[in-house]
């Protein structure tokens, strides 16, 4: 509770109290008498100064009334004081309270109610100032009407029981309180309609729940009462409790007001409902219904509701004057209840209060840190992400593991989220003191001296608000950390959309509204807080969460989180993290360093070799430095760096891998070299070159011992030579040794068209007759005149050695029985020598007249069919030169019905002659009648 009214004695000692009403700068007290007591007052809008309102008598109308004055009330809009004494309603003149007339028909009233309005005029459609009088008569109604001054008429209900209470809650519409029930007259129609009648609206309706939510408190007494208040609401009293309805009679609210005792009278002054009960007076605020302030007036009875708050006895008038919404906002955030100063401000008109959304916000801020302390975290964190909370304020409410640097005492925190607000009120009050006394609803939020005075007032406030702190330990810690990942994600992504656009003048475009440069660090010192508390908290919580943290792109503060994973001992997620800020030689070494370990969950090569495969070009000399450990520890597994199907593999610079690898180890060299070769199609001299030179080195390497090494080398080299076409044969052979590799240098002879020097070597190194038949059959395939060139040019070497050797009649023989159709007769004659047998070249001759004489018989068919062919078109010709066709004049064509004339016509098999261009009409139609 906090003192929302000042309670000033401002008239004592008077007698039998009767009625009260104030306006303007006059209190009108009516006594048991008939006295009306006439008062001028002099008071000060709010009580923050301690200006004590001054009430002085101004006047005592003896003869006012022979009877009690039991109600008083204006029609301002006509200057009449209206009273109710001695069961009639009387009309003074407002100014001299003269008598003005007595409303006879009122004989016998208990109450009347006032209302004024602008309505409009249903016959001129103009708006016109209506003024209505209710006055209960027994079990009457009436209902006087002034239109723009002029009394216009007088209307008579009839009603089922006494009026003991009521009040204009709409244009025509008023509420009546009797005995035990309440109801809503429309005074146009005549219309009565009970609020809680027994049998009514079908079950779940409005009104059957407004029925439940009147009889469930009971009947245990208490007088009616109707009290209009703002948002278009009724205050209904029964017994101990009073119930929201809207004007037409439907429930408002769930809940509501249940007073201490039963209420004497109800009233309402913005923005409290304040009801006089048997022992005291309560204050209650109209939104939260909380208890406000209690107000120890045990004998009063009578109360002025509206701006001027009077409370009467009997004997004594009190002036309840409010403290302005600035004093009491004040008591309450001092307090820590700010729920009740959240409530407090939202109600007042921002007109009326500089900067209200801010120092709204500010206080709910400060209400959100006070429901952290008292463990209410869920609800403290959702009204942070709802107040858009800087995340740094959040964070440092928690303990140094998650907030790290940003740790402080809950002193500071409280203080911090109204401080500066504070001092701008402060500063402003300085320049401008006069206009600030003047501002009845001026919000002044004190500025703490000291921290320690803060303090200190802190530790009172919360003593008296009764609030116990929650300590921040064990599962309450858990709790709030959950919470806290709840807040720091939704941060998250707002954050992420507005840095979405890059930094200023960044070349990236995106819907993202643009940012300057002082906002773009700003945002960015947020994301960098708000992702290290992430890692913070899901380290506390579920630490699995942690990789995927750092796998994707976040603002982590590596230096804090690097401490936190090399002490937790998450290698995995710190390498994650080294590798998204683009530390790669960190996250490098420190693969290295656990890679060697006998035991962890990133010992081996493979670790590293996944982080290499991933870099790309950008970062090559990393994988050049890196990938040596790998390939000197596991060089099978290490070579997945260079030929794994990866596109960022297929980017490194063949070259320098080549190189770096022929630095380690030939053989490795050697499997590259095939890898690009072979599945990259690699068309490069270059790289073929290197790779016939890098199977030659090897091989000399092997010696010249013979060895299945060796001889499987040999069989690789020997395939690439004779099936790669990209190689330069002139760089290999200069590199061959002259008495070994004798197959390789054929082949490179060969590639370089020295064709006799490889077959002499096939003949005379390598004493292989077969693949020296085989190496001319196969470009006689390719080649045939080539091939004949070839066979001849074998038959040469067999025939004229080169190195003064015996010339090899046999194998010449066997070349020429099997191949001899291919070679010209003549010159095989000519290359043979003069002592070989006859019988020798028999299968020779043999062959070569069989082929002869099939090639004189193919030709003779060919001529013979050459020539038929030649008669039948000779035939045909005659044959079409001989038809003819004669056009005469009369001529027409069958398909348009026109002369052919000297038109381009068309003659069908059948001797049919039609146009040209109706022939292709007619094939068309043929074409698509099939």
């Amino acid at each position: 509770m906090h003192e929302a009214f000042q309670v000033t004695t401002v008239v004592d000692k008077l007698n039998r109290v009767e009625s009260i009403y104030a306006h303007g700068d006059r209190l009108l007290i009516g006594t048991a008498s008939g006295q009306l007591m006439v008062y001028d007052t002099k008071e000060p809008l709010v009580a923050d100064n301690n200006q004590i309102p001054e009430v002085t008598l101004a006047m005592i109308v003896k003869a006012f009334s022979k009877r009690p004055i039991e109600q008083l009330d204006i029609i301002k809009e006509i200057d009449f004081l209206v009273s109710l004494s001695d069961g009639l309603v009387s009309l003074h003149d407002l100014r001299t309270f003269e008598f003005r007339m007595a409303l006879q028909k009122t004989k016998g009233a208990n109450l009347f109610a006032i209302q004024t309005m602008v309505e409009m005029s249903p016959e001129e459609r103009i708006p016109v100032l209506i003024t209505r009088l209710a006055v209960a008569v027994r079990k009457k109604l009436l209902v006087f009407v002034w239109k723009d001054t002029a009394f216009d008429e007088t209307k008579e209900l009839n009603i089922p029981d006494r009026i003991k209470a009521m009040a204009w809650v709409g244009t025509t519409k008023i509420c009546l309180g009797f005995s035990t029930e309440y109801a809503l007259m429309d005074v146009e129609a005549g219309q009565l309609t009970e609020l809680f009648a027994p049998t009514g609206p079908a079950e779940g309706g409005p009104m059957s729940t407004l029925t439940g939510l009147y009889n469930m408190y009971g009947s245990r007494g208490g007088k009616p009462m109707v009290t209009k208040i703002p948002n278009n609401e009724i205050l209904l009293a029964r017994d101990h409790v009073s119930i929201f309805l809207g004007l037409d009679g439907t429930p408002t609210r769930k809940v509501g007001i249940e007073w201490s005792g039963f209420p004497e009278q109800i009233g309402y002054s913005y923005p409290y409902v304040i009801a006089i009960l048997p022992k005291h007076v309560e204050v209650r605020n109209i939104q939260t219904l909380a208890l406000v302030q209690q107000i120890e007036l045990s004998s009063a009875r009578f109360l002025n509701q509206g701006k001027l708050v009077y409370v009467a006895s009997s004997s004594q008038i009190w002036r309840l004057t409010p403290f302005s919404f600035s004093t009491q906002i004040d008591q309450l955030v001092d307090k820590h209840e700010y729920e009740e100063a959240v409530s407090l401000l939202d109600q007042i008109d921002a007109v009326l209060i500089d900067n209200k959304e801010e120092k709204l916000k500010a206080i709910r801020t400060a209400y959100g840190h006070d429901l952290f302390h008292r463990g209410e975290y869920d609800t403290a964190l959702n009204l942070f992400q709802e107040l858009n909370t800087p995340p740094a304020h959040v964070i440092r409410l928690y303990p140094e593991m998650i907030s790290g640097s940003l740790s402080m005492t809950r002193s500071d925190d409280e203080v911090d989220s109204l401080s500066s607000l504070r001092r701008k009120e402060n500063d402003n009050d300085d320049d401008n003191d006069s206009h600030s006394q003047n501002h009845s609803h001026h919000l002044q939020l004190q500025r703490p001296e000291s921290r320690q005075s803060n303090k200190s007032k802190a530790t009172t406030a919360t003593t008296k608000s009764g609030h116990k702190e929650v300590p921040l330990t064990g599962l309450n810690l858990h709790d709030a950390v959950t919470y806290l990942i709840r807040f720091l994600t939704d941060k998250r992504q707002k954050l992420s959309k507005k840095l979405n656009g890059g930094p200023p003048n960044s070349p990236q475009k995106s819907s993202s509204k643009p940012v300057d440069e002082k906002e773009y660090e700003d945002l960015m010192y947020e994301a960098s807080l708000v992702d290290t508390a992430l890692l913070k908290a899901y380290m506390m919580t579920n630490d699995a969460l942690v990789g995927p943290l750092l796998r994707v792109q976040n603002h982590c503060d590596v230096q804090e989180c690097e401490t936190i994973l090399m002490d937790k001992k998450k290698y995995k997620e710190l390498v994650d993290l080294y590798n998204c800020k683009g530390l790669h030689g960190q996250a490098l070494d420190l693969l290295a360093r656990l890679g060697q370990q006998a035991e962890g969950p990133l010992r081996g090569v493979v670790p590293t070799i996944r982080y290499l495969q991933r870099l790309g070009l950008t970062q090559f000399d990393l994988v050049l430095k890196y990938s040596r450990w790998v390939l000197e520890k596991d060089p099978r597994s290490g070579m997945d760096i260079f030929i794994d199907d990866l596109a960022e593999v297929e980017t490194f610079p063949r070259d320098s891998v080549v190189q770096h690898l022929e630095s380690i180890s030939g053989d490795l060299a050697i499997q590259y070299l095939e890898y690009i070769l072979e599945e990259l199609r690699d068309k490069s001299p270059h790289f073929h070159n290197k790779l016939a030179i890098a199977y030659l080195d090897k091989i000399k390497a092997e010696g010249s011992q013979d060895s299945e090494n060796k001889a499987a080398l040999r069989s690789r080299l020997i395939a690439f030579l004779t099936e790669s076409t990209y190689y330069r044969a002139e760089k290999i052979l200069s590199r061959l040794p002259l008495d070994d590799l004798f197959e390789e240098r054929a082949i490179l002879l060969s590639r370089i068209g020295q064709h006799d020097q490889a077959l002499d070597i096939y003949v005379y190194k390598l004493s292989n007759y077969t693949m020296a038949e085989e190496y001319c059959t196969k470009i006689y395939r390719d080649d045939p005149e080539k091939g004949e060139k070839m066979y001849l040019t074998l038959l040469r070497v067999y025939l004229q050695p080169s190195n003064n050797q015996k010339p090899l009649l046999e194998p010449a023989l066997d070349l020429l029985a099997h191949h001899g159709s291919h070679i010209n007769a003549s010159q095989v004659l000519s290359l043979l020598p003069l002592p070989t047998h006859l019988h020798g070249l028999f299968p020779f001759f043999e062959k070569y007249i069989r082929t002869s004489n099939k090639n004189r018989n193919m030709d003779m068919v060919v001529k013979n069919l050459l020539k038929a062919e030649q008669l039948q078109v000779e035939e045909q010709l005659a044959f079409y030169r001989s038809r003819a066709v004669k056009i005469t004049e009369d001529r027409m064509c069958p398909q348009c019905n026109k002369r052919i004339g000297n038109s381009v016509f068309a003659v069908f098999p059948n001797g049919v002659v039609v146009h040209y261009s109706c022939k292709e009409k007619i094939e068309q139609t043929q074409w698509k009648l099939l």
